[in-house]
């Protein structure tokens, strides 16, 4: 039997909790975010270049392929958030400082080791291996991104419910901007509406099936819900 979905709701003004659907979910559950790890690792990044996708990928003997339609020229930062493209996030990581990216890591609420290999701090910057967020955790890290200045990191998260992974995201009439992602361990989606002027952060997390079919949906449900009470306040 499918556990129901651990729903987080948060104020991005003052983190206040909204709703939280399990608490102890919410806060007793760790494990790695995925995808949805991405924009924390976009803010950590010294540099946002191009980098070419092949879809290929292979780190340390693991197959991580691409899954978003090809691109036919080098992939810019922004459309590499909107369709997820782990080529290019890989390919960044490597000019991170895997102590620095640590602090960074730990200061937005996760459980994060320090990368000893290239290899590692790729893993980690996917969201994959030496990080580990909770479901409040990950909440409370988006309220964050919800309220960077990042115009590029924004359009790229917005695109990402426009026209990639987390299209299940956005219910009728409100603006949705947010990561799916999908590990072993669970389904992800965390993200902020209105898209361009945010007040509220959801974060879904559900043991089983996948960020964009599972996650996403759940977390439609929930900004929906929002969108009733603010028009019953």
């Amino acid at each position: 039997m499918t556990a129901r979905p651990c729903v987080v709701v948060l104020d991005v003004q003052d983190g206040s909790v909204l709703r939280c659907d399990d608490p102890a979910r919410a806060n007793g559950v760790w494990v790695a975010p995925g995808s949805a790890i991405k924009p924390i690792t976009w803010m950590a990044l010294p540099k946002h270049g191009t980098a070419p996708c092949r879809k290929r990928l292979e780190i340390a003997g693991r197959r991580l392929d691409c899954t978003h339609a090809e691109f036919i020229r080098a992939v810019d930062g922004e459309s590499a958030l909107a369709a997820s493209c782990n080529c290019w996030f890989a390919a960044m990581a490597r000019d991170l400082d895997a102590a620095r990216f640590q602090q960074i890591l730990l200061r937005a609420g996760a459980k994060a080791s320090f990368a000893e290999s290239v290899e590692l701090l790729q893993m980690q910057a996917l969201g994959l291996e030496g990080v580990r967020f909770s479901p409040m955790a990950l909440a409370r890290a988006y309220t964050k991104v919800a309220l960077s200045s990042d115009a590029t990191l924004r359009r790229g998260l917005e695109r990402a419910v426009l026209e990639g992974t987390a299209q299940w995201a956005a219910p009728d009439g409100l603006s949705v901007a947010g990561k799916t992602g999908t590990t072993n361990e669970g389904a992800w989606f965390a993200g902020y509406a209105p898209a361009r002027a945010p007040r509220v952060v959801v974060c879904v997390f559900t043991e089983q099936g996948r960020g964009s079919s599972d996650a996403a949906p759940a977390a439609r449900k929930a900004f929906a819900w929002w969108q009733r009470s603010e028009v019953s306040r």
